[in-house]
């Protein structure tokens, strides 16, 4: 998926001036996946503090570079086709943020009422007919009869994650909304080099744990979000798995080996091993070496409870 990640911008963003953040097991296959871009610039968090610090850390650094160019956050567990649109529509959004000193995010319409995405409110759009609007409110992740009401009102969309902003403005709101993590990053090399890992250590250990959203832009004055032209979905959802257009005209969608009889809307996933169905609907099914997931379909989300009850019994981590 990292791959796929920098793939996307190819031709629009030079290797060198990429940066990766992931955890610090995966720093060296991070490296192997990304031909080009400087070893320096890829960091392997020592431990995970959700987005704010990363995004955080990653401006400082592209703002101490001085290239005076926007940054985009993309997470690397999306689909987004088609690629040409995507890029088109990155660059407009780059262009604007320049112009307007603004931190942009995605907003994608929605096209299932998903009950796992987090919401953008959007308001008036800055100009007439422009795909970018002031954004009225987020919203969390609703349940199912919010999400229909969402997915026909057309004012919402889902959060996709992704940003756009010159580095100095989300540096700008880090030290007006979260001064700790402002003041942490002067403890930071103002590029990788030598004490680059114990500076880091310092910081990622006392930084909170917060995301992007909630540290800053549910503040910000100077968010904007882009209504996007091309398809998304954020593959942590198993109901994401299948694009509209793989699917069965009952609704289902097959990866690896499995049989299905008489069912609909079921997306079943098979590693290693066959997966089979009779008679049913509206399912999610997951079968890897050794866990089985079952459940309904626009709940997947929901796994992260079973993950937090995994954590808590001690004699089930070699299923984490």
């Amino acid at each position: 998926m990292l791959a796929h990640t920098l793939e996307r911008v190819r031709g629009l963003v030079d290797p060198g001036d990429v940066w990766i953040i992931t955890a610090q097991d995966l720093k060296r296959e991070a490296e192997s996946l990304a031909p080009g871009v400087p070893n320096a610039h890829v960091i392997g968090e020592p431990v995970g503090k959700n987005t704010a610090p990363a995004i955080a850390l990653a401006a400082r650094w592209i703002k101490e570079a001085g290239s005076g160019s926007a940054v985009a956050v993309l997470p690397s567990d999306h689909r987004i086709e088609p690629t040409t649109r995507f890029r088109e529509e990155l660059a407009r959004a780059a262009g604007v943020a320049l112009e307007r000193d603004a931190i942009i995010l995605f907003g994608i319409p929605p096209t299932r009422p998903e009950t796992g995405y987090g919401y953008i409110e959007s308001g008036k759009p800055i100009e007439p007919g422009s795909p970018f609007h002031v954004v009225n409110a987020f919203r969390e992740k609703p349940d199912h009869q919010t999400a229909a009401r969402y997915l026909s009102d057309g004012h919402h969309l889902w959060n996709a994650g992704i940003f756009v902003f010159p580095p100095g403005a989300l540096l700008e709101e880090i030290r007006a909304y979260q001064p700790e993590i402002a003041a942490l990053l002067e403890g930071v090399p103002g590029r990788p080099g030598e004490g680059t890992q114990d500076a880091l250590r310092r910081f990622y250990g006392s930084a909170p744990s917060i995301s992007i959203d909630h540290a800053v832009m549910e503040r910000s004055r100077k968010s904007l979000v882009a209504r996007a032209g091309f398809a998304w979905d954020d593959l942590g959802s198993w109901d994401a798995i299948g694009t509209p257009k793989s699917r069965d005209p009952l609704g289902n969608v097959i990866r690896g080996t499995a049989l299905l009889h008489n069912c609909k809307n079921v997306t079943a996933f098979a590693e290693g091993g066959l997966v089979a169905g009779v008679g049913i609907e509206d399912l999610v099914i997951v079968r890897t070496r050794d866990v089985t997931l079952v459940c309904r379909s626009g709940r997947a989300q929901e796994v992260r409870a079973i993950v937090e009850q995994l954590k808590a019994r001690k004699e089930l981590d070699e299923y984490l």
